[in-house]
C-alpha cells in the first residue's frame, strides 16, 4: 500500500479548503491554511534548533495546540515522535528515554523540572522549551520561531509504508514499558478505517480529550479528522462538567468518552449538552449504562470497540445497523484487517467457541522498538497474538470474554502487575508480593497488592505505599495493600493469582 507523509494531507486540505476550520484550542482557532503555515514555521524552528530527520523526539506536554502542531512538524521534517506519558515517575521516564534512544525533548513549562532531571540522566542532545522555562541553556521554541522567515515552506519528507512514524510506550504485560512502533502504513490504514467506519465528513467536529500520548487521543479518530477535512477540538480536562461545556459550545459531533467521565456527565444531569453528538466511541461500558445513554441521546450512534496500541487503536467497530441487536458485541474487523479465534494448538475454532483473539493486517504494528524477543513472542505465522480471550458469533461479530490476566486496565491506562511487583520487591523487608486488578466502579480496575513480609520486618501499609509513590506513577500505586502470612501456590510453587482474584470477585477469572 503506497502512502505519503501524514502532513501531505494537511497541505492538500490547505490548498483545497484553506478557509475551513481545522483546529480549536479554547479561544484559539486555526483554519487549514493557518495550521499548515504554522506546521511549516515549527518545522523550520525545529531544524534550526538541531532536530534532524530520523531523530527520535520526545514530547512532554498536555493537550494543547502547540503539542499537536509540533507532532505534525516532526513528521514534516521526517523525524520520529515519541509522545511521553506525563503521569509517569521520573525513573520511568528516564528508562524510556534511554531505551528509545531519544536525543531531543520538547516540554511544557509544567514539566520543566522533569525535563531538567531527564536532561541530566538521559544524555539528551538538546531540550527545547514550549514555554518560558528553559533547561541547560537550550533555546526556547518561541525564540527559534522568531527567527523563521515569513512565509517559510518546509517540504514534506518522503515516507513509505514501512517507515517509522512514532513510538508509543505502553506498559503491556511485562515489568518495563514497551515501545510500540507505528509506521506510516499503520497510520494510513487506521485513518482509512476511521474515515469509513465513523463516516467522517468535513462537517464533523471531533473532540480529543484523551491524552495525546495515548493511542485513543491520537487515533480514535484523532488525526484522521484532517483526512476528512473536519475540525479537531482539543481539551485537556478530565472533568465531566468541563467536557460537557466544550461539547455544547463547539457543537462537537463525535468523541471517545471514558466510562467514568460519562458517569459524571450523567450524574450532573448534563446529557442535553451532548445533543450535537452523532457518535460516541467507547469500550467497557455496562449494557445498563449503554441503554440509559441511548434513551437520553437516541440520535447517537454508540460504537463499541476492540483494540490496543499494537493495533494502532481499534481493530473492530460496532456498526450502527446492529448496535441494538448485538449489545455487548464489539463489532467486526475494520478494512484491511483480519481477526480469528484459535485454540491452544493455534487451530481456528467454530463460531461461539472461546479462544485467543489473533489479528493481522495493515494496522498491526511491526513490533516493539529494540525488543526482538518480545516482538517474536507476540507473532506466529504472520498473526499478532493479543493474549485476549473471546469468540465470534455466527455473523462474525466479536465478543470479548477476558483480558490478559496480568494487565490491569485502570481509567484507560495500562498497569503491568509485574512492574508494580518489581518496585515492591525492591523494598527492604518485602519477601514476596503479588499484584492483581480488583473491580472499581469508576476506574474499571485498580491495583491491589498482597505482600508477604520478611521475618522481623517492620513495615506497615503506609510505608509500603510511600515507597510506591516514590517510584511509580500515582495510577499504578496499589489502592489496597494486604499484608498476608502466605500466598496461594500450585504444586510447583507458583503463586496462583487466579485464587487471589476469585477471593476478590467471588469467582475465578
Amino acid at each position: 500500500m503506497a502512502v505519503a507523509n501524514l502532513t501531505e494531507v494537511l497541505r492538500r486540505q490547505a490548498n483545497r479548503r484553506g478557509d475551513a476550520e481545522a483546529l480549536v484550542d479554547g479561544a484559539q482557532r486555526w483554519t487549514y491554511a493557518e495550521l499548515d503555515a504554522d506546521v511549516d514555521r515549527y518545522a523550520a524552528a525545529l531544524l534550526a534548533g538541531g532536530v534532524r530527520a530520523d531523530d527520535l523526539v520526545g514530547l512532554l506536554g498536555r493537550n494543547h495546540a502547540r503539542y499537536l502542531i509540533e507532532l505534525l512538524a516532526i513528521a514534516r521534517i521526517g523525524a520520529v515522535s515519541v509522545p511521553l506519558n506525563w503521569r509517569l515517575h521520573a525513573d520511568e521516564q528516564s528508562w524510556i528515554l534511554d531505551q528509545a534512544g531519544i536525543g531531543v525533548l520538547l516540554f511544557d513549562d509544567d514539566f520543566a523540572d522533569d525535563a531538567a532531571t531527564l536532561r541530566e540522566r538521559a544524555g539528551l542532545r538538546v531540550s527545547l522549551a514550549h514555554g518560558e522555562r528553559t533547561v541547560g541553556g537550550d533555546p526556547r521554541i518561541d525564540d527559534l520561531l522568531a527567527q523563521v522567515p515569513a512565509g517559510v515552506r518546509v517540504p514534506d519528507a518522503e515516507k513509505g509504508p514501512d517507515d517509522l512514524h512514532r513510538l508509543l510506550y505502553t506498559s503491556g504485560t511485562t515489568s518495563r514499558p514497551k515501545g510500540v512502533m507505528h509506521t506510516y502504513g499503520n497510520i494510513a490504514a487506521n485513518h482509512l478505517g476511521q474515515l469509513l467506519e465513523l463516516e467522517l465528513t468535513p462537517a464533523d467536529r471531533i473532540l480529543i480529550s484523551a491524552p495525546l500520548f495515548h493511542v485513543s487521543g491520537l487515533e480514535a479518530p484523532g488525526l484522521a479528522t484532517f483526512l476528512a477535512g473536519g475540525t479537531i477540538v482539543l481539551c485537556e480536562t478530565f472533568k465531566p462538567d468541563e467536557i460537557a461545556e466544550v461539547v455544547h459550545r463547539e457543537q462537537v459531533t463525535g468523541l471517545v468518552l471514558a466510562a467514568q467521565i460519562l458517569f459524571g456527565i450523567m450524574d450532573l444531569g448534563r446529557m442535553d449538552d451532548l445533543a450535537s453528538i452523532r457518535y460516541l466511541l467507547f469500550a467497557g461500558v455496562a449494557p445498563t449504562v449503554r441503554r440509559r445513554v441511548k434513551e437520553l441521546l437516541p440520535q447517537v450512534r454508540l460504537v463499541d470497540t476492540y483494540g490496543m496500541t499494537e493495533l494502532t487503536n481499534g481493530c473492530c467497530y460496532m456498526d450502527a445497523a446492529h448496535e441494538q441487536e448485538k449489545v455487548g458485541a464489539l463489532g467486526v474487523p475494520l478494512p484491511l484487517m483480519q481477526l480469528r479465534i484459535v485454540d491452544a494448538d493455534f487451530q481456528e475454532v467454530e463460531a461461539g467457541t472461546q479462544g485467543e483473539i489473533i489479528v493481522r493486517g495493515a494496522k498491526v504494528s511491526p513490533g516493539y522498538w529494540r525488543d526482538e524477543a518480545t516482538t517474536a513472542a507476540s507473532r506466529r505465522d504472520g498473526w499478532f497474538l493479543t493474549g485476549d480471550v473471546g469468540y465470534l458469533d455466527v455473523d462474525g461479530y466479536l465478543w470479548f470474554v477476558d483480558r490478559r490476566t496480568d494487565l490491569i486496565k485502570s481509567g484507560g491506562e495500562n498497569v503491568a502487575t509485574a512492574e508494580v511487583e518489581r518496585v515492591l520487591a525492591a523494598l527492604d523487608g518485602v519477601a514476596e508480593v503479588a499484584v492483581i486488578g480488583v473491580p472499581d466502579p469508576r476506574w474499571d480496575e485498580v491495583p491491589k497488592a498482597f505482600v508477604l513480609l520478611a521475618e522481623g520486618a517492620d513495615l506497615d501499609e503506609d510505608a509500603i505505599r510511600s515507597h510506591c509513590l516514590a517510584h511509580l506513577a500515582k495510577f499504578k500505586v496499589p489502592r489496597d495493600i494486604a499484608l498476608v502470612d502466605a500466598l496461594p501456590r500450585n504444586d510447583s510453587g507458583k503463586v496462583l493469582k487466579r485464587v487471589l482474584r476469585a477471593n476478590e470477585t467471588g469467582g475465578e477469572r
